[in-house]
């Protein structure tokens, strides 16, 4: 990615709010990237590239947790709502239990494993 690339995604996709407490995680902000992409036929490059190249271009960051943490930034645009809606689960899904296994042993025991 050159550094008009990663300019032109945080001009289309981020927003800076100095005073805000909120901000966004490394992942969310890697997965709006990833949604810039697919929308713009744009091959994306991997985390570590993008973590270096945002960092290049000047944006500030911390650490919340132990995590990467991008303070003031919030999404915009086009590429949000696809991050979005691609991203968020589903209220009220159902998890689909996963069945158990039988397992039988040699001269030996039944027994299930779940």
């Amino acid at each position: 990615m050159t550094d008009s690339q990663i300019h032109a995604f945080l001009r289309d996709s981020v927003i800076y709010e100095e005073d805000s407490e909120d901000g966004l995680g490394f992942e969310a902000l890697y997965g709006l990237y990833i949604s810039w992409c697919l929308l713009g036929n744009k091959v994306p490059i991997p985390d570590s590239a993008f973590r270096t190249a945002v960092r290049i271009s000047g944006v500030k960051h911390d650490k919340r947790d132990g995590l990467r943490y991008y303070p003031g930034l919030r999404m915009i645009g086009e590429a949000a709502r696809d991050y979005v809606v691609n991203s968020v689960p589903v209220a009220g899904a159902l998890e689909v239990p996963t069945p158990a296994l039988l397992v039988v042993e040699q001269d030996g025991p039944v027994s299930t494993l779940s």
